[in-house]
């Protein structure tokens, strides 16, 4: 399939994460299991003097510390999420962008990543820029994969898959608690791995994902983007071809970015046809000389 940094007429979609909030009981339950560990180095102190007391002092700290963090990240998340919220449609986005630059970013990690999800539709090639000059050691844990499937998404739809392999060889979604995200990560990871070779793979993970899960909301045109290359990849021409079919009922750009000259050929030939079958596209009349 070849590769292209050709302009693709859909920008990346962007989603705003969920409000994160704060789970109550989850505190709850460890507030009381460490109220339980000081009980018991107290008992235990008579008979092994105060190393008990200490370290579940030292852990105390340690737990209180990394509550702190976390808290910080989740204030500048709700933050973040409250910018995004309204960009829903052009004058929204345009009013979300302005607010981004009127605060500015200040190197945060979470606002240079909602600031390139707001110039990935009027300018790709800026959006992949700011999440490039993010650097993801000093990221959040909690962001990194965030930014990778971002960035991911941007060079799939560029055609530069190998760039987009290198980074979703290092998503792990066993550490993103939301739904729509983890099937985000899915969606680029599949796609990259059909493009560049790991079609097996990519099949595993669209078999956990749906893209028929109504519950992905945003995300599923992804998922069904993710199939079609999957899909086609592995020999699978009808089911490509159904997914196609299912894209084009939500988002009519995506399927048009499959007709493009920089397309597979097979791609580009399934894509026109739906599209003329459709009528977003004109059917070409021969004329006949005489």
């Amino acid at each position: 399939m070849a590769e292209s940094a050709e302009k693709s007429p859909s920008a990346p979609p962007s989603f705003a994460p969920d409000q994160p909030g704060v789970k109550w009981k989850s505190i709850a339950l460890i507030v009381a299991a460490f109220a339980v560990l000081w009980v018991i180095a107290f008992i235990l102190e008579p008979f092994i003097g105060y190393v008990g007391i200490v370290v579940v002092g030292v852990l105390t700290v340690v737990a209180i510390g990394f509550g702190i963090y976390i808290w910080r990240l989740a204030t500048r998340s709700r933050a973040v999420v409250d910018i995004l919220k309204g960009a829903t449609d052009e004058e929204g986005r345009r009013a979300a962008l302005e607010r981004l630059r009127a605060e500015g970013t200040g190197g945060d990690a979470l606002r240079e990543l909602a600031h390139a999800q707001l110039m990935a539709r009027e300018n790709p090639g800026e959006a992949i820029r700011i999440l490039e000059g993010i650097d993801l050691k000093k990221a959040p844990a909690l962001v990194q994969d965030d930014i990778r499937a971002n960035l991911a998404l941007m060079y799939l739809v560029q055609n530069r898959s190998k760039d987009a392999r290198r980074l979703v060889d290092d998503i792990r979604m066993d550490r993103q608690p939301q739904a729509k995200a983890k099937a985000l990560y899915a969606a680029v990871t599949a796609e990259a791995f059909a493009r560049t070779g790991k079609t097996d793979d990519a099949l595993k993970l669209l078999e956990t994902f749906s893209a028929d899960d109504e519950s992905y909301g945003e995300i599923r045109p992804m998922l069904y983007r993710a199939q079609v290359y999957t899909y086609l990849n592995a020999k699978k021409r009808g089911l490509a071809k159904t997914a196609m079919q299912r894209l084009s009922t939500i988002d009519t750009n995506m399927v048009a970015a499959f007709a493009m000259k920089s397309a597979h050929p097979e791609l580009a030939k399934m894509a026109k046809e739906l599209l003329v079958k459709s009528g977003a596209i004109p059917k070409q009349r021969v004329k006949m000389i005489r």
